[in-house]
């Protein structure tokens, strides 16, 4: 029974240390660290070149439905002119939205094709920066449940500009 006694407080005292060790808390906003490094201004640029012309082409036809539908709402046709034009908007109008969902698929899977890589090597830096800076916990700023952070916690830039050095290592 001593013998039980003793090794339970000689765990009481070990594990004491680790019960009181420092917790370092910190969060970060992964969509902001990629978008500022050196990785998202490349993958922006190669986006923007893609998908430029696309853009621009739903733009014009934006807005040449919006010009249609002043002109329906002028009242300047009789009434079998304005039942075509009313058609016409509502035909357009669909296409469009059509056309936008498919961009906006088409941008997504573009964007993931291309977030891909950097994924692997933004966890590398986060790792390699709580570990040298000896961090317990990171958390995106993005998690649910975070209701409050204080002042001074964000480490955002930090990883920015870790994740810079990456690129310019080659890693």
């Amino acid at each position: 029974m001593k013998k039980i006694c003793l090794l339970a407080v000689c765990f009481v005292f070990l594990f004491q240390a680790v019960a009181f060790a420092e917790t370092k808390i910190a969060v970060f906003d992964l969509q902001k660290m990629i978008t500022q490094s050196q990785y998202g201004q490349e993958l922006k640029a190669k986006m923007d070149a893609k998908f430029q012309a696309r853009d621009k082409q739903l733009l014009k036809e934006r807005e040449a439905i919006a010009n249609l539908k002043k002109q329906i709402e002028s009242k300047a046709f009789d009434e079998k002119t304005m039942q075509d034009k009313v058609m016409e908007l509502r035909r357009r109008g669909r296409d469009w939205n059509e056309d936008v969902n498919v961009y906006q698929k088409a941008l997504k899977a573009e964007q993931a094709k291309l977030v891909t890589p950097i994924s692997p090597v933004a966890e590398k830096v986060i790792k390699e920066f709580c570990v040298s800076n000896g961090y317990t916990v990171l958390f995106d700023k993005k998690t649910p449940g975070l209701s409050f952070i204080a002042d001074g916690l964000d480490v955002t830039d930090q990883l920015v500009k870790a994740l810079n050095k990456a690129k310019q290592a080659g890693k």
